[in-house]
């Protein structure tokens, strides 16, 4: 009886980790998946603030329900242009935290962080995903230089992970 449960616990289990598999996500990747789409982003760097106790939690359902409301923000920092993170950028935007489950997307609020943004007109909306992908905090200074790298047509290849 006891493995009886223990296999349908496994199970319960195994079924919503395998509802989130997510790739650990890395900022040069990104950019080249970005790259090949259609759509235009912006490559931003700098520093959201906003007030962290509106982050919303998950939920213990699985079921598809409506994305949390945005969440107003600042963004003080650079975009990334062909001479680099050069050109000042500092707007009104909106935070857009997405769940899936118990597992929402995060940001903090004061750090410095790589932002990828659907480019729109503003407010721009950064995204924050269950699976990450968007936001990448206190990126290196080995990252900033691939970035760049890039964008100019140079070598673009991922770091190793430390």
């Amino acid at each position: 009886m006891k493995s009886l449960i223990l296999a349908i616990l496994l199970a319960a289990i195994c079924g919503q980790v395998q509802a989130l598999s997510c790739l650990r996500p890395d900022p040069v990747t990104t950019f080249q998946r970005l790259a090949s789409e259609p759509d235009s982003y912006f490559v931003l760097y700098g520093r959201l603030t906003f007030d962290e106790d509106a982050l919303p939690e998950g939920s213990n359902s699985f079921e598809d329900s409506a994305p949390p409301d945005p969440i107003p923000a600042r963004f003080e920092g650079k975009g990334l242009s062909k001479a680099g993170f050069t050109t000042p950028y500092v707007s009104n935007v909106l935070l857009q935290v997405t769940c899936a489950g118990p597992w929402c997307g995060s940001a903090r609020s004061g750090v410095d962080a790589v932002y990828f943004v659907p480019a729109s007109d503003p407010p721009v909306t950064m995204q924050a995903g269950a699976c990450g992908g968007m936001i990448f905090e206190d990126p290196t200074p080995a990252v900033l230089e691939t970035l760049t790298s890039c964008m100019q047509g140079g070598p673009c290849m991922p770091l190793r992970f430390e």
